[in-house]
């Protein structure tokens, strides 16, 4: 049976194209527009043949899409899939891309763990444990960015004065309950709002979170070391009395 050449089109009579088309038009390798299918940043194609596939125009437009966020905010490519979504469905995703930034946005090179271990002079075996411990957590493409790599040195100095990763387990722990708090707090307040008014309320509600976290930590710790008298911790019942 001879081989159907013919290119299926959409419903406008726009051609499908091929995965050369793709790669010419967009300026990025097959390599990158097949992730881009896998991980469902791009529709399937169309297989009018086993060794023969066809991309809906819409992938064009999708991957300048991808890259413009990518060089701009520098999302993780799960982030940019749930912007994708939202423009699927019809949404101004203006403030979603706002808030997506200052929730995921990555500042610095980011790298796999060769150049993570030689960088930080952490060992395998070390971040595979904090890895496990999630005291370093890393985004969904599994790299290291600058926020990683800067505590991962910290990490270093902490070990090699004897400290362990069991030692640091109640911060992953306290996240859980805190973050738990943070989420049931922007659902109180963002429930019953429309898309916009939602995504900027969490951007607000975000920016207080991660200012409170800080400041509140830091200053019951701060008033904690007002009290001790020297450098030695003295137990909280003997401290109250002071």
């Amino acid at each position: 049976m001879p081989q159907n050449k013919q290119k299926p089109s959409t419903r406008n009579g726009s051609h499908f194209l091929k995965m050369k088309e793709v790669v010419s038009a967009t300026g990025v390798p097959k390599s990158t527009i097949i992730l881009y299918v896998n991980t469902g940043l791009l529709p399937q194609p169309v297989r009018t043949h086993p060794n023969m596939a066809y991309y809906h125009p819409s992938c064009v437009e999708r991957v300048a899409f991808i890259k413009q966020i990518q060089s701009r905010y520098r999302l993780p490519l799960n982030a940019i899939k749930g912007l994708l979504k939202e423009m699927d469905n019809g949404r101004d995703v203006a403030p979603l891309v706002e808030l997506q930034a200052s929730l995921f946005s990555s500042r610095g090179r980011s790298m796999d763990r060769p150049a993570f271990y030689k960088c930080t002079g952490l060992n395998a075996d070390q971040v595979n444990e904090l890895c496990e411990a999630r005291i370093l957590v890393t985004m969904a493409d599994g790299r290291f960015d600058a926020e990683d790599q800067a505590m991962a040195r910290m990490l270093k100095k902490g070990f090699d004065l004897g400290i362990t990763v069991s030692d640091l387990a109640f911060y992953p722990d306290l996240a859980d309950i805190m973050v738990e708090k943070e989420i049931a707090l922007r659902r109180k307040y963002t429930e019953a709002l429309s898309f916009e008014n939602d995504a900027a309320m969490t951007l607000e509600l975000t920016r207080m979170a991660r200012a409170l976290r800080v400041y509140v930590i830091d200053r019951i710790m701060q008033r904690r070391l007002i009290a001790f008298k020297g450098l030695k911790n003295q137990p909280r019942n003997q401290e109250k009395k002071t």
